[in-house]
């Protein structure tokens, strides 16, 4: 959308946005391997190479082999596919400059300086008690989704026009605008219901923080449904495939971003209020003069206790 509004890209041209998005995914593997490589030290995992490699083969082999598999099923079924030549760009796009580039920046994350927590933590495993939270845990997922989605749905349903009716789709800076929008939501509902979580005495947020917030690709997947039946006329297996393939790419892909920014949005807060926590060493016995009098008042009075109960037992 941003190299669209600065004319780098023209998404009329048919092809074109799909392109772009594969090649910025690509240019930017080097980030979410550093990124992986950082988050993985931070909650001491120790076989940072497995990391890597599963940061840049799992999701992005995943996609690829699904695209094989119906370019594949598309020439079975007698319907157009993609050239050959097109498969093995695409393919050396993800083995050369994609995955390589992952590697590289988990290597930059390996040797960076690991992320410094706001507390000491201990080691034991400390019980959580039963609260009123866990009966609306599950129902937090819900809560969080649907407002995040909420924010989405209008836009969203004009770009589904855009796509399979064919229309033309000029309002990429509001899609920006509302995609910074519903993230600023996300981020905001896993913040909250992660305090609720932390008040609970609920210390693992991590994974609640993350579902929390991939709760919108479940809204997603219902809303394509939806869509399917309600709006469009799909005819022919070759129409339908390529409609629940690629909207079930969207919508894995919808997911993990917005967990992502749940569970980063979290340690983020969790960072920031334990950092704001400070030891009993920065505060003196006597912040004052104002304060010494309530300290010798109070000293009175346990003089006085003191005393009372030494004349009774006389």
């Amino acid at each position: 959308m941003i190299l669209n509004i600065f004319h780098v890209i023209n998404t009329m041209e048919t092809g074109e946005a799909l392109t772009g998005l594969l090649l910025v995914y690509a240019a930017t593997g080097s980030f979410g391997g550093y990124a992986s490589a950082r988050l993985y030290k931070l909650f001491g995992g120790q076989n940072i190479q497995k990391n890597a490699i599963v940061t840049s083969t799992v999701l992005s082999g995943s996609m690829l082999l699904v695209f094989l598999l119906f370019n594949v099923a598309s020439g079975a079924i007698g319907s157009s596919a993609t050239d050959g030549r097109s498969v093995v760009e695409i393919t050396l796009l993800w083995g050369c400059i994609l995955v390589s580039l992952t590697l590289l920046g988990a290597r930059l994350g390996e040797r960076a300086s690991c992320i410094e927590l706001s507390t000491d933590t201990s080691d034991t495993v400390r019980h959580i008690p039963d609260s009123r939270w866990m009966k609306y845990k599950k129902l937090s997922l819900f809560a969080c989704g649907m407002i995040s989605f909420g924010v989405l749905y209008v836009e969203l349903h004009f770009l589904m026009t855009a796509i399979w009716f064919r229309h033309f789709y000029l309002g990429l800076g509001y899609m920006l605008t509302v995609t910074l929008m519903a993230t600023i939501v996300c981020a905001e509902c896993a913040i909250c219901v992660c305090y609720f979580q932390l008040n609970s005495e609920d210390h693992q947020w991590w994974w609640t923080a993350f579902w929390n917030g991939s709760s919108v690709g479940g809204y997603m997947a219902l809303f394509t449904f939806n869509y399917r039946f309600k709006q469009l006329k799909l005819v022919g297996m070759y129409s339908n495939l390529a409609y629940y393939t690629s909207m079930s790419i969207a919508t894995i892909c919808i997911g993990i971003v917005f967990g992502s920014i749940g569970f980063l949005s979290c340690l983020w807060f969790t960072r920031t209020i334990y950092g704001a926590i400070d030891s009993d060493d920065d505060y003196p016995l006597v912040a004052d003069d104002e304060d010494e009098e309530v300290v010798l008042l109070t000293k009175d009075v346990s003089d006085y206790l003191g005393s009372t109960d030494t004349d009774d037992s006389q």
